[in-house]
């Protein structure tokens, strides 16, 4: 009878350490943190006019957010900030400092920006700018710090919810059978009749319910924050992610974090007049709209089985953009009017549309592609919870690369991360090449390397156990 009862509690004792070493047993842990990134004086502000945008006051504020996850001896720093960009230099500088306060692996740490075009341009010729960057250090650290002192037992919900009229693609059709992008108000060719292809309106969702502890919400949508109009347009603002996230945390009783979905070619408001729900600098309403999608969404996400945890990174090299270098003169000539008058001034967009470009931006950008090296590369970033799988991409991806990567991966749902670990700008589809868009105008690549680059991310999500 001792021998029988020895064997069963060696039977129970191997059983249980099983499981307590088994990822699927429920080991994962989350936590949250976050800071202010507010700038203390005036700083340059990104989108429009590049060179002469600066801060005048403030509208509601900056933040960054960290999500710390935690499985056995790997912990994942999960970084959402109110910026317009995550340029490489930034993010590697940031990463080394939050590595050497937390012991956290500067590889384990993710970095993206919600896109907002009312935060501060860290460029390195204003003044300020160490001491900006020394305020947002302190928050990166702070924010993962007190995210890592929140850990606590996590089991992940996962879902998503279509919304209507809350995203619409910024290229249109117009009389005459041609194209036209919204930027830069360039429909010189007649009356806007519809937008050129189907937008994605999905809302993604992944909630962390956590122990004892406030849960976590995850969100993922494909829609620019840009920036307010008339004397607003100087303000400090988080933008629509900003009001979506308070929302979400006042009526859900959640913490927050707002990641940028596949939003390359996709606004947050219509220019079609009559079809949209919102017009420019009504943010405030449009990401209280978004929130209540959200927070409508809560009771249909589907408990996750297995939240196994891994990482992935390859790097990807492409071939550069040399379309149009033979108007090289033409663009040199519009780059120095823009000098002499401005980016935005009459005379620039006059000469601009005389020598056969869109705007500034694709003079300039044809001139630099001369010089411009053969190949460029980036890192591509995966991550996985079970199989759920998240997609971290450095550049802004077109909603159509966004629908294919989710509709193909082999995951039970893919959360699209852009603006994310880098900043390698617009990386456009071959439809809105054919359509000569704005996005493909400064494109940095090649035609093709969009639709290349969806493959990839789908082969490492795959790939990734």
């Amino acid at each position: 009878m001792r021998r029988i009862l020895v064997f069963i509690l060696t039977i129970a004792l191997g059983l249980g350490l099983f499981a307590c070493s088994n990822p699927s047993s429920g080991n994962l842990q989350t936590g949250f943190g976050r800071a202010s990134i507010m700038p203390e004086a005036s700083v340059p502000l990104a989108g429009g006019d590049w060179t002469k945008r600066y801060s005048t006051g403030e509208m509601d504020d900056l933040s960054i957010t960290c999500v710390a996850l935690h499985q056995q001896e790997k912990t994942i720093l999960l970084y959402s900030m109110d910026l317009i960009t995550a340029t490489d230099n930034f993010v590697d500088l940031t990463k080394a400092t939050v590595s050497k306060a937390t012991g956290v692996p500067q590889e384990n740490i993710l970095m993206n920006a919600t896109h907002t075009h009312s935060a501060p341009a860290i460029r390195n010729d204003f003044d300020g700018v160490v001491e900006y960057r020394g305020l947002f250090f302190k928050a990166a650290v702070q924010a993962a710090t007190d995210a890592i002192a929140d850990l606590a037992a996590t089991e992940v919900y996962y879902g998503s919810t279509m919304t209507e009229g809350m995203a619409f693609v910024r290229h249109y059709l117009l009389s005459d059978g041609s194209y036209a992008g919204s930027n830069f108000g360039n429909f010189k060719n007649g009356e806007i009749l519809d937008h050129s292809t189907e937008a994605d309106g999905e809302l993604q969702l992944v909630k962390l319910m956590r122990k004892d502890k406030k849960d976590i919400l995850l969100m993922s949508f494909p829609a620019h924050a840009t920036f307010n109009g008339g004397s607003a347009q100087t303000k400090l603002s988080a933008d629509f992610p900003g009001i979506t996230r308070a929302y979400v945390e006042e009526h859900a009783d959640v913490l927050a974090a707002y990641f940028i979905g596949a939003a390359g070619d996709q606004i947050s408001r219509s220019s079609i007049e009559g079809e949209g729900r919102f017009q420019k600098g009504e943010y405030r309403p449009y990401g209280e709209a978004l929130g209540k999608y959200a927070v409508d969404a809560l009771g249909d996400l589907v408990k996750m089985k297995d939240a196994e945890m891994a990482l992935s990174t390859v790097t990807f090299t492409g071939k550069s953009n040399k379309e149009k270098v033979e108007k090289f003169m033409e663009a040199k000539a519009v780059v120095a009017v823009a000098r002499e008058y401005g980016v935005s001034a009459p005379e620039t967009i006059a000469a601009a549309r005389e020598n056969g470009f869109s705007s500034y931006y694709e003079a300039n950008a044809v001139k630099n592609r001369v010089s411009a090296p053969p190949t460029r590369s980036m890192e591509l970033r995966v991550m996985k919870l079970g199989n759920l799988g998240f997609v971290f991409a450095p550049y802004e991806m077109f909603s159509t690369q966004g629908m294919y990567i989710k509709g193909n991966a082999k995951c039970d749902m893919t959360f699209i991360v852009t603006n994310s670990e880098g900043d390698m700008g617009y990386i456009p589809s071959k439809k809105g090449i054919e359509i000569d868009c704005y996005e493909a105008c400064v494109t940095d690549f090649e035609p093709g390397t969009a639709e290349t680059l969806a493959e990839e991310f789908i082969k490492l999500l795959d790939a990734l156990k």
